[in-house]
C-alpha cells in the first residue's frame, strides 16, 4: 500500500463532503455533475492507495485509474458544456464518442500493448467522431477537427507509442473542460479562477506525463502537484457555489420571488434616482400604482396557485405589451408599480394608463377555467401633484383606492388640503406600517 496518498485522499473526502452539504442548499444539476465527477476521482485516488506495477492486481487497479481519469473528464465536460443543439442530442455525441476513448483507456490498463489491440479502436473514434459530427451537431469543423486528432493517434499507436495516445486523449479532453469552463462561469469569481488553474494544471501534466514519467525525481515532484489541483478544484467549485448564493441572496434583496419584477426597496430606490435625473433635466415623471380587481375571488375560488399563476402573467404581461417604462415593481399582494420617466416624449399619460390596463385585463386560462382581472389605476405626475417620491406614492395610492371603491376619480390632490381622505383607515394602516 502506498500510504502516501492518505493525506490527499482525506484532503479529497473532506471536501467532497463539503459539497454535499452545501448541495443541500444548492440543488441545481451542475452541482451533482461536479459531485460525479469528483466521485470518480475519489475512486482513482483510493485505487492509487493500492496500486503496484505488477500482476494481476496491478493491472486491474491501473485500468481503474485510467478509465476513471476519463470517466471525470468527460463528467467536467458535459458540466462545464454550453451547447447550442439539444440536451438529448449533446449527450448522445458525448456518449458515442467516449466509448472507443474508454476501449482505449482499458486496453492500455490491462497493458495490451499492440497495434491490433488499439488500431479498431482508433478506426471506431475515427467513424464515430465524423458521422457524430454531421448527424448530431451539423457541424463540418467539428468533424474534421475530430478526423484529424483520431488520425493523429493512429500515427502514434503505429508508432508503438501507446502512452502518448492514452494520456494525450485525456489532455484533450481535461484542456477542452477547461476552455468550457472559461466560458461558461462569471468572470469576476474567485471559485472561476481556482477552477480554471486546477484544470489547466491537470491537462498540462497529462501531456506532460509521457515524457517526465521516465524520471524518477521530477515525476515524484509532479505526483505532488497533480494530487494538489485535485483539491484546488474542489475548493473553487465550492467557491463558485458560494458566490452563486451570495448573488441569488443579493438579487432576492432587490426583486419579488414570484414574478422577478422589482421588489418594494427596489423600486424605493429606482424612484428617488428617476425624480433627481428628472429634476436635472426639468422633465416630467409620472407614477402609476396599479391593484388588481377580482384577485381575491380567483385566490379564494381556485387557490393560492392560481393566484400565483395569475401574478406572474400579469407581470409577464406589463414587460412585454407595455413600452416606455422605465421601471415595473411588484410592492405588495396585488399591486404593481410603474415609472415613466418624461413620458409626453414618446406616449401621453394617458395612452400609457390605457397599455398598462389591456396588458393587465388579458385573459389566462387555469385548469381549463378562463381567468381575467380588472385594474384601478391611481396616477401621480411630477412635478404637478408633488415634488417628492412620499407624497407622489400616497397621492397615486389614494386615486386608486378611489377608483378601487368606484368613486369619483380624485385627479389633483394636494396631502394637506384631504384630511378625510389621508384620515382613512387604508391609508392610515400603510403610514403606520411605514409601507410608504
Amino acid at each position: 500500500m502506498n500510504y502516501a496518498f492518505l493525506p490527499d485522499l482525506l484532503a479529497l473526502t473532506i471536501l467532497i463532503v463539503i459539497l454535499l452539504l452545501l448541495r443541500r442548499d444548492h440543488a441545481q444539476r451542475q452541482t451533482n455533475l461536479w459531485l460525479l465527477g469528483l466521485f470518480f476521482t475519489l475512486i482513482e485516488s483510493s485505487a492509487h492507495i493500492f496500486y503496484g506495477p505488477n500482476g494481476p492486481p496491478g493491472t486491474t487497479l491501473h485500468t481503474i485509474v485510467i478509465v476513471c481519469y476519463l470517466l471525470a473528464g468527460l463528467v467536467f465536460v458535459w458540466a462545464s458544456g454550453n451547447y447550442e443543439i439539444t440536451d438529448r442530442k449533446s449527450f448522445l455525441f458525448l456518449l458515442i464518442n467516449s466509448v472507443p476513448l474508454l476501449a482505449l483507456c482499458a486496453t492500455y490498463g490491462l497493458h495490451l500493448f499492440s497495434k491490433t489491440a488499439f488500431l479498431p479502436w482508433i478506426a471506431l473514434g475515427l467513424i464515430l467522431g465524423v458521422a457524430t459530427s454531421l448527424y448530431l451537431r451539423r457541424s463540418l469543423i467539428t468533424a474534421l477537427v475530430l478526423a484529424i486528432g483520431w488520425l493523429g493517434m493512429g500515427l502514434l499507436a503505429s508508432d508503438g507509442r501507446y502512452r502518448q495516445v492514452v494520456y494525450w486523449c485525456l489532455g484533450v479532453v481535461y484542456a477542452v473542460a477547461t476552455v468550457n469552463f472559461y466560458r461558461k462561469l462569471p468572470r469576476n469569481s474567485t471559485g472561476r479562477l481556482a477552477i480554471i488553474t486546477g484544470f489547466s494544471i491537470w491537462a498540462f501534466f497529462f501531456f506532460l506525463h509521457p515524457f517526465i514519467v521516465t524520471y524518477r525525481t521530477y515525476a515524484d515532484i509532479a505526483s505532488h502537484i497533480w494530487n494538489m489541483q485535485k483539491s484546488l478544484i474542489s475548493i473553487g467549485m465550492i467557491l463558485v457555489m458560494l458566490e452563486e448564493q451570495v448573488s441569488n441572496n443579493r438579487w432576492l434583496a432587490l426583486h419579488d420571488e414570484l414574478t422577478g419584477l422589482a421588489n418594494r426597496r427596489s423600486f424605493e430606490d429606482r424612484l428617488s434616482i428617476a425624480l433627481d435625473r428628472c429634476r436635472r433635466a426639468r422633465s416630467t415623471l409620472a407614477l402609476f400604482m396599479l391593484d388588481l380587481d377580482g384577485f381575491k375571488q380567483i385566490n379564494d375560488t381556485h387557490g393560492h396557485h392560481a393566484g400565483d399563476q395569475l401574478l406572474r402573467h400579469v407581470a409577464g404581461n406589463l414587460r412585454e405589451h407595455v413600452g416606455h417604462i422605465d421601471s415595473i415593481a411588484r410592492v405588495g399582494g396585488d399591486e404593481f408599480t410603474l415609472l415613466a420617466c418624461d413620458p409626453s416624449l414618446v406616449r401621453s399619460v394617458e395612452q400609457l394608463r390605457d397599455a398598462i390596463r389591456e396588458a393587465t385585463e388579458l385573459p389566462f386560462f387555469f385548469d381549463g377555467h378562463k381567468l381575467s382581472v380588472t385594474a384601478s389605476i391611481g396616477i401621480a405626475l411630477y412635478p404637478d401633484d408633488a415634488d417628492d417620491a412620499t407624497r407622489l406614492l400616497r397621492i397615486a395610492d389614494l386615486r386608486m383606492y378611489s377608483l378601487k371603491q368606484e368613486r369619483t376619480p380624485l385627479r389633483h390632490i394636494r396631502l394637506d388640503s384631504v384630511p378625510s381622505l389621508t384620515a382613512s383607515g387604508r391609508f392610515r394602516s400603510r403610514t403606520a406600517s411605514g409601507r410608504f
